[in-house]
């Protein structure tokens, strides 16, 4: 998500090939059902893992 779908970016920032980040997209995308090259869908599950974040962070 930090590299706006820039897949090389992702895969250089993650010491990942190129080839294993569009694996992993696949896999993301099949299990929740959505596309990550829509803008709207990243930023949507963007403020989603945000916000589990925030929730988590207040639990004791």
């Amino acid at each position: 998500l930090d590299a706006a779908g820039n897949k090389t970016v992702a895969a250089r920032s993650g010491g990942l090939s190129r080839e294993t980040i569009y694996q992993r997209l696949r896999s993301i995308e099949r299990i929740l059902d959505c596309d990550l090259e829509s803008g709207e869908q990243r930023a949507e599950l963007y403020v989603a893992l945000a916000a589990l974040d925030v929730l988590r962070a207040r639990q004791p």
